[in-house]
């Protein structure tokens, strides 16, 4: 009772925040991804504390949307429906063209491949799949929806990222208190903060790595930019940013997960290697190959040196016939691959891939598997195919290369402050994209919210440019 208690008193203090300003109850959301762990149960159905405080903040704005149409007033519950799903995205000249400029035909497409991945599913995981589509793809799809429409200035974009910084810091901090105690909660003895897989942890935080990384960067780059306090200058921002780039680093490091670490590397490389090309300034280009160029030594002389200790943890990258991460990984890969040979269109049903793997893997392999229980396929473009069939794998993919297409043509209308941080927030999706070649840094709860932060961070900019 107490706990239900808590629950609504927060969740009241929450509403208090929503009344006196949606705008900022909808920015800070992100500093609270996290605790999605905390989970009640209303009427037999569970609910996670983070999507009760979507849920308040949204009230207001889709509101606000109806009330703004006086026609839609007057429409059935139905029309209400469809206009609340198309109000973000549609202006009222042109809406067929805006309807196909905009994400949400895609992700109209996305939901809809979720759909049949829930319709398909055996009777008894039913209650499963409704909870994956609730949870992982609907919620967080309100959540975007909200953000759309809230953000209109670079202060507002500054705020939810730095809210999400801030939760990534946290959740760094916390991991190197355990690593320092001793007092790790998952069996492998990894870094995990308050998740029971070392890989969540770095899933969850890398992404905030690359973008503090990418900011720093960009301070040698281009000229000083403006700090989120006009009483910082460039060299105390640096310092700044940096304390938190290192922090972050360390505990990736400690989270011991192959794909965070080289999908890091991968996407900062791959940042400067934009920037080297784009610069026209002489000075910058000259630092950009030299840093490109210490970057290779940097990789050439670490695979040299691990090669040379005979570092377990990663001498077992090249073992793929043993019972190493990698050697598990490529079965997994291999059922995965199979169940999509003979499902390709519709999939498996959403969050069917553990059971199945349980009940065939052994079939498919042709022997016992290392692991006879996985979770996911640890690849993000497997999962999602499997999970929402193949036009659910082609609108994720059209989601992620129009937003990057759309983020790369605004990019030359925005002011040089406002242009910089649309590139650390693309490098943030260029990561999650990397890291999907051997995880699945998507489908699951905190993981979803900050995919659609990105996204609609990239997105509200160009909206917020047309609405001005």
């Amino acid at each position: 009772m107490f706990e239900y208690i808590a629950l609504f008193a927060t969740y009241g203090a929450w509403a208090v925040l929503v009344y006196k300003s949606t705008r900022y109850s909808v920015l800070l959301l992100p500093l609270f991804f996290p605790l999605y762990l905390i989970r009640f149960d209303i009427a037999g159905m569970p609910l996670y504390f983070v999507e009760g405080l979507i849920f308040i903040s949204a009230v207001p704005v889709f509101y606000k949307l109806l009330k703004g149409d006086h026609d839609v007033m007057e429409k059935g519950t139905v029309s209400k429906l469809l206009y609340l799903a198309k109000s973000p995205f549609l202006a009222k000249k042109k809406p067929f063209q805006e309807f196909v400029k905009s994400p949400f035909l895609p992700i109209s497409l996305f939901v809809i491949g979720a759909l049949i991945g829930a319709a398909i599913v055996p009777n008894e995981s039913y209650k499963h799949a409704l909870g994956i589509l609730k949870s992982w793809v609907l919620i967080p799809l309100i959540y975007f929806f909200i953000l759309y429409r809230t953000i209109k200035t670079k202060e507002d974009i500054q705020i939810v990222i730095y809210s999400y910084v801030a939760s990534a810091s946290m959740l760094s901090l916390m991991a190197l208190f355990q690593a320092v105690s001793g007092q790790y909660i998952t069996i492998d003895s990894r870094v995990s903060g308050p998740f029971q897989s070392a890989n969540y942890l770095a899933m969850y935080i890398a992404p905030a790595l690359i973008f503090t990384g990418v900011r720093v960067l960009q301070t040698f780059v281009h000229r000083p930019f403006e700090s989120a306090s006009t009483r910082l200058g460039a060299f105390e921002r640096r310092i700044y940013l940096s304390g938190i780039v290192s922090f972050l680093f360390v505990a990736t490091i400690l989270t011991q997960s192959y794909g965070a670490v080289v999908g890091i590397f991968v996407t900062v490389f791959v940042y400067i290697v934009y920037e080297r090309f784009r610069t026209k300034d002489k000075m910058s280009k000259a630092f950009l190959t030299k840093l490109i160029a210490f970057i290779a030594v940097v990789i050439v002389l670490g695979a040299s040196l691990v090669a040379l200790l005979n570092v377990e943890k990663f001498q077992n990258l090249v073992k793929v016939d043993e019972h190493t991460s990698v050697g598990t990984r490529v079965e997994i890969w291999e059922v995965g691959s199979k169940f999509l040979l003979e499902s390709p269109l519709l999939g498996i049903g959403l969050g069917e891939y553990e059971s199945a793997y349980i009940q065939r893997a052994t079939e498919l392999l042709g022997h016992e598997p290392f692991e006879p229980v996985r979770l996911h396929s640890h690849n993000l473009y497997m999962e999602t195919w499997l999970n929402a069939g193949f036009l659910g794998f082609i609108a994720f993919m059209w989601i992620v290369f129009s937003t990057l297409i759309h983020a790369k043509k605004i990019a030359t209308t925005l002011s040089d402050d406002v242009r910089q941080i649309m590139v650390a927030v693309s490098m943030m999706l260029i990561y999650i994209l990397l890291h999907g070649l051997i995880d699945v840094p998507f489908w699951k709860n905190d993981l979803a919210l900050l995919f659609w932060m990105i996204i609609g961070v990239l997105y509200s900019t160009v909206g917020a440019l047309k609405r001005e």
